[in-house]
């Protein structure tokens, strides 16, 4: 049989980020002997998937077969992959020149952020596997996509594993601030966080969120914890939501995290159209951020200021 796999996400002349969905339904064909095709097949196939994270690219699904089976965050939060596909190794091969592993050990949050769809998606917050389930021995990387792993009731395993098998790891989706107690630090102490360029250097990195002013005092008692424990406040990195409905704290925040000489990432909300919010013009008087100056130019563009 022939599957065709379709990323409704890739842009072209883009680097795609791997869709964990797709890489499993490519291991379970092949598995089972198809073959498998991913977005451009040059012949007819017996059957087609196509994935979207994001809802500003589900308009790409227009003009497509209505026998295509479609998925993904982007078109349906509540689509799910059988068992038997969901709990598969994924086939890294499906993207070429992949250099780490991906996968979740938990699924759904303790929290009900506006901004999220994550409760709506996933639910509460429950393990869904270890990190043996998706990890390919060939890679010494893994990309871990855990909305809140240290909510999560087997976060001290999925350290452990980490911790035990020497693998440098990526939070990608940020650790929660709030959760860091002196057991948590010690944890992070002794992880092998991934290495990020910032110019020439590079530095390990953990990477945390500071979206809303009104956890600042966790903010704070978080990052002097991990201070305290030894880890330097260059290894910690802050995604900061900017331009979610009314909010105008995005400079307070930053100017917090701008006092503790830790990485800025600003993260521009975007609505189901993938548009960004008007600019606002905000008064900024001294620019002493940390982080890459693309990160920095991008917010400060937002706010309609670019550095002098």
């Amino acid at each position: 049989m022939k599957v065709l796999l379709m990323d409704l996400d890739v842009i072209r002349e883009r680097r795609p980020f791997p869709n964990l969905a797709l890489m499993k339904l490519s291991a379970y064909h092949r598995a089972k002997g198809d073959q498998v095709f991913l977005n451009f097949p040059l012949q007819p196939v017996d059957i087609a998937y196509a994935s979207c994270v994001f809802t500003w690219n589900a308009r790409r699904r227009n003009g497509l077969s209505p026998d295509i089976i479609f998925g993904g965050s982007g078109i349906d939060l509540k689509a799910e992959l059988p068992p038997e596909v969901e709990h598969i190794m994924p086939d890294y091969s499906l993207y070429p020149n992949m250099d780490f592993s991906l996968g979740f050990t938990s699924r759904g949050c303790i929290r009900r952020c506006p901004w999220c769809i994550v409760p709506l998606k996933e639910g509460g917050i429950k393990p869904v596997a270890g990190i043996y389930e998706f990890w390919d021995r060939r890679h010494r990387k893994i990309m871990l996509l855990d909305n809140n792993l240290l909510a999560s009731p087997n976060w001290r395993i999925t350290m452990e594993d980490l911790i035990a098998e020497g693998l440098e790891v990526d939070f990608r989706q940020g650790l929660d601030i709030r959760l860091v107690n002196e057991d948590v630090a010690g944890y992070l102490k002794r992880v092998k966080a991934s290495q990020f360029s910032f110019g020439k250097k590079k530095r390990r990195i953990l990477r945390f969120a500071f979206d809303d002013i009104a956890y600042e005092r966790a903010v704070r008692r978080g990052i002097e914890l991990l201070l305290d424990n030894g880890i330097p406040p260059r290894r910690l990195s802050f995604y900061v939501l900017h331009g979610f409905g009314d909010d105008d704290t995005t400079l307070k925040r930053m100017e917090i995290l701008w006092s503790y000489n830790v990485d800025v990432y600003p993260m521009v909300y975007k609505g189901v159209d993938g548009k960004e919010p008007a600019r606002r013009i905000m008064k900024v008087d001294d620019i002493f951020w940390h982080g890459t100056r693309r990160n920095i130019n991008k917010f400060l563009r937002l706010v309609g200021r670019l550095p002098e």
